[in-house]
């Protein structure tokens, strides 16, 4: 028997905050990542808006559970939006924040930051904690566990209609079984559709069949170039891709430290290269300190990502062979 959902689904979620109601807490909880990524961009957009302004970088913050603790995540909460009316805090993987100081946030519950949007994230909290408990009784919660089969179809054509496809219904329902309900596999099968189908033209199964294994734009170069330009959402975006295609953290971050190098080699020193050097580091440190699991590993090159993509954007070096682990 499955079980009982609680909270607003994400449809429910994005119509909400595309309304214009955003809440002060939210706490976005299930095992589908996919689902957990589209709520937060929701609620992202929601508060962030268009950044035509460019102030998201003095209002957004991210953090992880399993690295911060309490007084971090009031000091960021307690902090004042700068030119903008909202600020955005965002916890991952909040599930691994230590008891103690999930406790230590139980006041802040009652007398929220109004000027603050405090979203906590991550695959599951433990229900024994009384944060957690108190947490579901006062914040938005979102339910991100995987859609029953009967739910899939009205999703897949939903996803198929923002990407610009029309399914007819053969195809459909092979996109559905060879994903086996996986919506990060169907996401990825329908991206690929929508570059190999010529537009206006209805899907069908021999679309379906002919672009199925093809890797469609989630190389490391593209990763590279994300990386260049300093877009921490595409970045993110290319690493998925790269890691679901099978390529070994390690090898990754192997390949970026490499371009990195290649290209201090043609600048003078800076504090920047610095941090970036520091940044490669703590990464390899952490991967090959085992334990975590591929989770765990895609955990730390995101936020190694994060942090190479702050400051102002850099030239790269010229392409070298590589190739993909397969």
């Amino acid at each position: 028997m499955k079980a009982k959902r609680e909270g607003v689904t994400v449809p429910e979620l994005k119509q909400r905050v595309g309304a214009g109601e955003v809440a002060p807490l939210y706490l976005v909880v299930g095992e589908e990542g996919l689902l957990r990524d589209e709520a937060a961009a929701a609620i992202r957009a929601a508060v962030m808006g268009s950044d035509e302004a460019n102030v998201e970088a003095f209002n957004y913050d991210m953090v992880y559970g399993d690295e911060t603790d309490a007084s971090e995540v009031l000091t960021l909460c307690s902090n004042l939006p700068m030119f903008a009316v909202r600020r955005l805090v965002v916890v991952r993987d909040v599930g691994a924040l230590r008891a103690k100081d999930a406790e230590r946030l139980l006041p802040y519950l009652d007398a929220p930051v109004e000027t603050t949007c405090l979203v906590l994230t991550g695959r599951k909290v433990d229900g024994r904690v009384k944060f957690f408990q108190a947490c579901k009784k006062v914040a938005v919660t979102v339910d991100c566990e995987p859609l029953e089969e009967r739910a899939l179809p009205a999703w897949i054509r939903d996803q198929a209609a923002a990407l610009g496809l029309s399914l007819d219904e053969p195809a459909r329902v092979l996109l559905q079984e060879a994903s086996s309900g996986d919506l990060g596999v169907l996401r990825r099968e329908m991206e690929k559709l929508a570059a190999y189908v010529a537009p206006g033209k209805a899907v069908a199964v021999a679309d379906v069949e002919a672009v199925q294994g093809a890797d469609t734009g989630g190389t490391v170069w593209n990763l590279l170039e994300a990386l260049r330009r300093k877009e921490r959402a595409g970045s993110l975006r290319f690493l998925g891709k790269v890691l679901d295609a099978g390529e070994p953290p390690l090898k990754v971050l192997g390949f970026l430290a490499a371009c990195w190098r290649q290209e201090w080699k043609t600048r003078r020193f800076s504090e920047e290269m610095l941090r970036d050097f520091e940044q490669f580091r703590e990464a390899d440190s952490r991967l090959k300190g085992g334990g975590g699991g591929r989770g765990k590993d895609r955990l730390v090159l995101e936020r190694m990502l994060l942090n190479l993509c702050r400051g102002a954007a850099r030239a790269m070096p010229g392409p070298r062979p590589f190739a993909p682990a397969r």
